[in-house]
């Protein structure tokens, strides 16, 4: 199997390729050995699923590359960009027997020459055989991936698009009284809008993860919501977590199917207000430990602090994960440079009464940011209407469809 590469693929292919070839000189390496599934993808495109049968791509400081990859894989591989048929190996099915397994074909039938480095991401089971070899496990990728061209940008922006009709979605199905298994039917319904847009669609790389996470729980941004779990009062939050051909993005909003209290206003203008803080402050040169510090020192002065309710940092970078550097945290030692993609997502959190968060997708540019998520923030916007009678149909035939306990 091969894939058409288009121009503007290739060339961007082409620019990974030739800084990671410069990565490898500074370093004094003479082959570079990758591992993960996402920085395979990264430089080539091909796209496959490990399971227990590991993938390598051996990249060599005169830009020579070479694969070695399961025997079942070898057709499949031949999509990988940059690499040709003669250069890719294969091993024999896991388990193999002796002499003929990946680490033969890797370490002793390729014999890496020279001094070498791999993914700090490889598992242990495979790291610890290039170590005795003299590797160095070394991260030859994370400053490259995470400035983006443009190219990456558009791809990234697509994806944001999908997030942000996820959030809408979510939005029109939630209603007083819904349950969360309504607006799960999100996943399908984008999923089913990727497939049919767009070109070269690969289930792969594309993934859809969105519903409403009802309150108390979206006190708890990392827990899953029982499907018969129903939206009353408090802050919900609509999540839409998106990867469309290895390309991620989010869009999440707060939400009302009630009247919001006062306390509950005074809680989601808070957020908003150190949201807008943190825009404030994006911009080349800035360093994303200080945003999160302005960011906690705001919301701690307004009796929020980290560890009892905010939980998170401000926000992430994007690229082909939906958690990757930069990190906006008070740990982090990165620098904001145009062309880096994050999160803006800085939350409040009341264990037992809900969450308040919203995330966009931001693009650092030259000048400042642009925020590539446009879903609705303002609370007028984010207080929904009573249930309509489609709504509410639609809630009994899921949960009948689905065994959930019906509404009284």
């Amino acid at each position: 199997m091969k894939l058409v590469h288009d121009g503007a693929r290739n060339a961007e292919l082409e620019r990974r390729a030739q800084a990671l070839v410069e990565a490898i000189r500074l370093h004094g390496l003479d082959h570079y050995v990758v591992t993960t599934t996402e920085n395979i993808f990264y430089l080539t495109h091909a796209t496959f699923e490990p399971l227990e049968r590991p993938f390598f791509l051996i990249i060599g400081a005169d830009g020579k590359r070479e694969m070695v990859v399961p025997m079942l894989e070898i057709n499949h591989l031949h999509k990988a960009y940059g690499v040709s048929e003669s250069n890719i190996m294969a091993y024999r099915e896991f388990p193999a027997p002796k002499g003929h397994g990946w680490r033969e074909q890797l370490l002793d039938g390729y014999t890496l020459p020279g001094t070498f480095g791999f993914d700090p991401g490889t598992p242990w089971t495979i790291a610890r055989h290039l170590i005795e070899e003299g590797g160095e496990p070394v991260d030859l990728l994370e400053d490259i991936r995470m400035v983006k061209s443009k190219w990456e940008v558009e791809q990234i922006e697509r994806a944001a698009r999908y997030a942000d009709n996820a959030v809408h979605d979510i939005l029109r199905r939630a209603w007083n009284g819904g349950t969360a298994a309504e607006t799960f039917m999100t996943m399908q319904t984008v999923g089913r809008q990727i497939m049919r847009e767009v070109r070269d669609w690969d289930p792969l790389s594309t993934k859809v993860l969105a519903a409403a996470w009802p309150a108390p729980l979206s006190a708890e941004p990392h827990s899953v919501p029982p499907l018969a779990m129903r939206l009353g009062r408090g802050p919900h939050v609509a999540m839409a977590l998106t990867r469309v051909n290895g390309y991620a993005a989010e869009s999440e909003r707060t939400f009302f199917t009630t009247e919001p209290t006062a306390i509950e206003r005074e809680k989601f203008d808070l957020m908003t207000a150190s949201r807008q803080l943190a825009f404030s402050l994006l911009k080349p040169g800035a360093a994303c430990a200080e945003i999160d510090a302005k960011v906690n020192h705001f919301l701690g002065v307004k009796g929020f602090p980290q560890f009892t309710a905010r939980l998170h940092r401000c926000g992430h970078g994007f690229g082909l994960g939906n958690h990757e550097p930069p990190w906006i945290a008070e740990g982090s030692r990165h620098i904001l440079q145009a062309g880096m993609v994050v999160s803006i997502e800085p939350g409040i959190y009341a264990h037992g009464k809900g969450g308040y968060r919203h995330s966009d997708t931001v693009l650092i540019t030259p000048t400042g940011y642009r925020t590539l998520t446009t879903a609705p923030s303002d609370l007028q916007d984010l207080v929904l209407p009573s249930g309509t009678l489609r709504q509410k149909l639609a809630s009994w035939y899921v949960s009948k469809s689905l065994r959930l306990p019906l509404a009284a």
